[in-house]
């Protein structure tokens, strides 16, 4: 189990949950993936670290009552080592800063963003918080992609913002999925929405993972626990997958690696 202290710029580095059911997803993830939360207070807005094996792992936030109708979600975050330069660089390249970047009491700097397709995503500078600190272990982070109805101009976006490539993958059968590329190493997944797997209903969205030891446990635990089974497991070249919703909606992956 190899503890994660550094995130480099441009790879993922975390994921957080806001909640407009917070007592109902602690126990939903609570069982699902064995997460402990620890509440960091008024000050923090009362931000939990989700914890799994003694090792902070995610975030999760209740709603306040001025994110109004705002669904609940999940969003992913990259490591960045400037966010005001990268909030720039989001403009230049035609996406939209929604929060402007901030200090996190002198946790690190972060800002949220939408991509020029609508998909919202996060920047995280680090300063004494690194981010998640376990990946690829049950219950914590292992990819991320966003699944876009434009994956060209996604694919123009994240390859200038992340100085990264893409590069499509083979045997996807009729679906457009590419991944992005950072020094040799895959960092995240585009996928083209068609409207034969999407409905128009969804909007363009980054899509968290985490890994589990059973997929198909997971998928008995989860309506169980509340939630919803969205697409059950199906096989890909990495895993077996599941796409489930916890008890307020908000949308994950799990996957069963094939390989450690």
């Amino acid at each position: 189990m190899p503890v994660q202290t550094h995130h480099p710029a441009g790879t993922p580095s975390w994921f957080d949950l806001t909640s407009g059911k917070p007592e109902e997803a602690r126990r939903f993830y609570s069982r699902l993936f064995g997460w402990s939360f620890e509440d960091q207070g008024p000050e923090y807005g009362h931000y939990h670290w989700v914890c799994k094996s003694g090792h902070v792992v995610a975030g999760f936030m209740p709603k306040s009552p001025e994110m109004g109708e705002m669904p609940s979600t999940w969003t992913v975050y990259y490591g960045s080592d400037d966010a005001r330069a990268d909030a720039e660089r989001i403009r230049e390249l035609g996406g939209q800063v929604m929060v402007e970047p901030m200090d996190v009491h002198g946790l690190g700097h972060m800002l949220v963003a939408s991509d020029p397709t609508g998909a919202v995503f996060g920047l995280w500078q680090p300063l004494s918080f690194p981010g998640s600190e376990l990946e690829n272990e049950h219950g914590s982070m292992t990819w991320q992609e966003v699944n876009t109805r434009d994956a060209g101009a996604a694919r123009a976006f994240y390859t200038r913002l992340f100085s990264a490539s893409s590069e499509p993958m083979q045997g996807v059968e009729g679906l457009t999925y590419h991944t992005l590329k950072k020094d040799g190493m895959e960092v995240g997944g585009i996928m083209g929405m068609d409207a034969e797997h999407w409905p128009d209903s969804i909007p363009p969205h980054w899509m968290p993972y985490f890994a589990v030891n059973d997929v198909r446990e997971a998928v008995r635990v989860a309506p169980e626990s509340g939630g919803t089974v969205q697409v059950p497991p199906f096989d890909s070249p990495y895993g077996t997958i599941a796409i489930l919703s916890d008890p307020d909606g908000a949308v994950f992956s799990v996957i069963e690696l094939s390989e450690p």
